[in-house]
């Protein structure tokens, strides 16, 4: 499994669309070949978005949990 920075996950999907906006051009008058192309396309594209969200909620910190009580450390015997 690739394991992509989050800037690397952006620009692969923002190139992969590109892509697909590309494939998409003339879409009245594709034949079911085309169509299954776009299909595909559009399901790698939901695909990298998932992979680019995953890579965003890994950047970002996580909730604020509060300190350990100094007072339960020293009970604890530690200081």
């Amino acid at each position: 499994m690739e394991n992509l920075t989050l800037s690397e996950n952006a620009k692969r999907f923002m190139d992969y669309a590109v892509d697909t906006l590309n494939a998409m051009d003339g879409a009245p008058e594709h034949n079911q070949s085309q169509k299954d192309e776009v299909t595909a396309k559009i399901a790698t594209l939901k695909s990298y978005l998932d992979k680019l969200e995953s890579a965003y909620l890994g950047t970002i910190p996580l909730e604020h949990q509060p300190p350990v009580d100094p007072e339960y450390i020293a009970a604890a015997g530690h200081s």
